[in-house]
């Protein structure tokens, strides 16, 4: 692969017919589906590393190992948050080739058909189900379990909706947790069926899903393994260490995206477009709004306080953010031994010791989460009626009680709003884990935001990162009291048999966070997001807060289009690296002509 990676002479003041800014999960995905045609040049501009087989990523186990460190993550931090408690929330990123891909936990899961059908109904045709799922089962190969595995710990799928010749090899880890099943038991007894393959459109029950781990390999597969499929190409260049300050603009009216600025060893260079080529924004749903602000691209008052020329007037760029929330609830294991968790690895001896097992294809390191359930709060509640029905219907921003009256028609059709899942080891604030003990991190997360947030740049500086991140710019008390509710679930969950004979104490919150106003405060100070975040340049109408078209071509400018979570007008209930896949397969499709909507 290191056949593709670029020098300095090779792209500074040289032309190209694609630009594709951001080597992430969208971007070489782009850069392997575009570079098929071998008239055509591509360039990928990195602001990270190149990483090409580094066991800082590769290597599976490694939740959150590299946040914080600068050559791996953005490390973005929130603006303090008024309606948490001036707190101001970590929002780690994947930095370098394959992005947050090399960087996330691994999970795989497909959206439920009306959540992506959504998409079309606010305006964007052709982005529908039907579409999603062709481009999904295009990006992976699927890997099935052995015949044991399937019956013994209910691995089971449905062939019709897997690829086997894709990019992405996916597949369930070869070390598991141990308690998928009595768990999956005890949601079964609650009310929560019981799913033979969450990939299949229906995201309502229990499934054993799936990861971005190669078990063949017991390797983590990122966006590089397109590259690693295109093979050799003389057309497709990528330069890491370079990122982008600026989208240029030829001379005379209007934007028409000509080019390129960079930085390189703390130099700036250009490199441009041919005369029919395009630029695409490809930098992730936190850098994209930051780098067309940069460009003139946005509000004019954001503009304007930053000293940019105001190029494009487009209001609607960094606003619109939602992201799924998050909180652990973390228990000891009453009996460890039966059990794998991460919590061994922090034992030096015991990492070593695992090293040599990882080396065999076995052992901690190859461990993976599994059991993951959504469902619907009245599955799970008796207060469901009550707290829906203080739905927010309308706001501020343009084209808002669109997506509002799209998020309720699903609640009311049954739709998975809540969701579940363990991560094997301890994932919890603010009582730290008990040494020497084994935790399962029981942990809910709220799929159907209904606040929004912005991104903004900060400065004209492009390595400073955005510093007007804000989650929530307006308070929604259904937020606030059905996360108390999905808190008392998962507490019941944890005290219904057989789940409940695994568990020993709780660790967090811990036993004196009881009423509603103590779990509200620990929430506020101790919740984050999933690191979903999406929707700062969505793809919707220009007068309902749109940014691009359905062909993802921003509005008032030629040859600049976006690709990447930031064009998603509309969350799914659902973990976002397979969106992010399938939403630049079609878009490859749509760049090339192959697609017409």
């Amino acid at each position: 692969m290191s056949n593709f990676l670029a020098t300095l002479d090779q792209v500074s003041g040289k032309t190209y017919d694609y630009i594709i800014i951001g080597g992430g999960t969208a971007g070489l995905v782009l850069a392997a589906r575009l570079s098929e045609d071998p008239s055509k040049s591509v360039l990928v501009l990195e602001a990270g590393g190149a990483h090409l087989d580094d066991p800082m990523i590769y290597m599976p186990a490694s939740y959150g190992k590299f946040f914080m460190n600068k050559d791996y993550d953005y490390a973005f931090m929130t603006v303090p948050q008024k309606h948490a408690e001036n707190t101001s929330f970590f929002w780690p990123r994947g930095k370098g080739l394959g992005g947050s891909s090399a960087a996330n936990f691994y999970l795989w899961t497909r959206p439920s058909v009306e959540d992506v059908n959504a998409w079309e109904r606010l305006g964007n045709p052709g982005w529908n189900w039907d579409n999603f799922l062709k481009y999904s089962i295009k990006s992976e190969t699927f890997i099935p379990a052995s015949e044991e595995a399937e019956k013994t710990e209910r691995l089971t799928y449905d062939p019709k909706v897997h690829g086997t010749d894709g990019p992405i090899v996916l597949g369930w880890p070869n070390c598991r947790p141990g308690w998928d099943v009595p768990l999956q038991d005890t949601l079964e007894a609650l009310g929560i069926p019981r799913l033979t393959d969450g990939q299949a459109g229906d995201r309502n029950g229990s499934a054993m899903d799936l990861g971005t781990v190669d078990p063949r390999t017991n390797k983590r597969v990122t966006s590089v393994a397109y590259l690693e499929q295109a093979g050799s190409r003389s057309n497709l260049k990528i330069l890491v260490n370079a990122p982008v300050a600026r989208i240029l603009s030829a001379p005379g009216e209007g934007f028409v995206a000509n080019g390129v600025e960079f930085l390189f060893d703390d130099q700036k260079h250009t490199v441009s477009t041919s005369a029919n080529g395009e630029v695409i924004l490809s930098a992730g749903a936190i850098k994209s709004p930051q780098i067309l602000e940069l460009s003139g691209i946005g509000d004019p008052k954001i503009l304007s306080g930053l000293g940019i020329e105001t190029k494009v007037d487009l209001p609607a760029v960094g606003t619109n953010v939602q992201d799924h929330l998050f909180a652990g609830i973390a228990y000891e294991l009453k009996e460890p031994e039966k059990f794998n968790t991460i919590d061994p690895l922090l034992d030096p001896a015991v990492a070593e010791e695992q090293l040599k097992l990882y080396a065999e294809g076995k052992g901690l390191l190859t461990i993976g989460i599994v059991g993951i359930s959504m469902a619907p709060l009245k599955t799970v509640s008796d207060r469901a009626a009550e707290l829906e029905s203080k739905l927010p219907s309308g706001g501020s921003l343009p084209g808002l009680a669109e997506q509002y009256a799209e998020q309720a028609k699903r609640l009311a059709e049954g739709a998975a709003n809540v969701e579940f899942v363990t991560i094997p080891g301890f994932y919890s604030f603010p009582n730290p884990p008990t040494p020497g003990a084994k935790h399962v991190s029981l942990c809910t997360t709220l799929n159907r935001p209904w606040s929004r947030g912005t991104i903004h740049a900060g400065s004209t500086d492009p390595l400073d990162p955005p510093s007007s991140i804000r989650i929530t710019s307006r308070r929604t008390s259904v937020h606030r009291l059905t996360y108390i509710e999905q808190v008392k679930i998962a507490r019941k969950i944890a005290a219904t048999a057989p789940f409940a004979g695994l568990l020993g104490r709780e660790v967090n919150p811990g036993p004196a966070v009881q009423t509603d106003a103590e779990i509200s405060l620990w929430l506020q100070k101790y919740l984050t997001t999933v690191h979903h975040t999406s929707s700062t340049c969505s793809m919707l109408p220009r007068d309902k807060g749109g940014v691009v078209d359905p062909q993802l071509r921003v509005y008032g400018t030629q040859r600049l289009r976006v690709v990447d979570l930031s064009v998603v007008p509309l969350i799914p209930s659902a973990h976002t690296q397979s969106i992010v896949y399938a939403v630049a397969e079609q878009a490859a499709d749509i760049i090339k002509g192959a697609l017409q909507l």
